[in-house]
């Protein structure tokens, strides 16, 4: 997500402030907070604290800083004002909560979190720049769904693997999508916000079935740094990919 000083996801701040206050209820995701958060687009409210954001996401940082309407505005708060409303329309308002507990208190409900949970929150982790935080988060929940055979439970776990950059886990899921033989996936890309990465997925999909009846040999999954980069196909290694164990 790139921020240019022009660009404002705050909406009026009279009326935001004004609309937070008719509002019956705000989930208190850090008590004490100084920002609220309008997620999605029925403006789910989410109480989190600005230097919370500020230090998992350098996304935020960037858009609290001294460039920023944003970073103005929660400068020049004083004692008594309402908190500050940020309006992020485009966010699902589900993933957002889980991400804040997932690394505010690592809270033990994220444990349960499913496959489309998982999904969700990557496109989040992808977004606002938060990979490293979910290093281990993301561990945990790929080991816990290793089991998984559920097509579209499978595709979600590979785009999340893709999301959260990691490498073990989208080889894994990958494998698994290439010896499934679903006939289509085109119903799951469709619900991804970025299709071009879905429809991407689908042809590599197709091309490792193919080289795998072609040449009679064990079906393989696919290797996260040549999925980023190929422009030749899919099946072989692409230059300066040093990791032999996905090929």
């Amino acid at each position: 997500m790139d921020l240019t000083p022009d660009q404002s996801v705050m909406s009026n701040p009279e009326e935001a402030t004004e609309t937070v206050a008719q509002h019956k209820f705000v989930r208190d995701l850090i008590p004490g907070g100084d920002l609220i958060l309008a997620v999605g687009p029925h403006r789910t409210l989410l109480r989190v604290a600005s230097a919370f954001l500020c230090e998992i996401s350098p996304v935020f940082a960037v858009m609290f800083g001294p460039n920023f309407e944003e970073g103005d505005r929660l400068r020049n708060r004083q004692p008594g004002d309402p908190e500050m409303v940020l309006e992020l329309p485009d966010d699902d308002p589900l993933a957002f909560d889980n991400t804040i507990l997932v690394l505010y208190g690592s809270d033990p409900s994220t444990q349960d979190c499913d496959p489309d949970d998982i999904q969700k929150i990557s496109i989040l982790v992808d977004k606002y720049d938060m990979v490293s935080r979910f290093a281990f988060a993301s561990v945990y929940w790929f080991a816990k769904y290793a089991w998984a055979d559920d097509p579209e439970e499978t595709w979600q776990l590979t785009t999340a693997a893709y999301w959260m950059q990691n490498p073990d886990a989208f080889f894994t899921f990958s494998k698994k999508l290439v010896k499934q033989l679903q006939p289509s996936h085109l119903s799951y890309v469709t619900s991804m916000p970025d299709k071009v990465l879905g429809l991407r997925l689908c042809l590599a999909i197709e091309e490792q079935r193919v080289h795998k009846l072609a040449n009679e040999v064990k079906g393989k999954g696919l290797c996260l740094y040549c999925f980023g980069r190929t422009n030749h196909g899919f099946t072989s290694r692409v230059k300066g990919c040093k990791d032999r164990k996905y090929h």
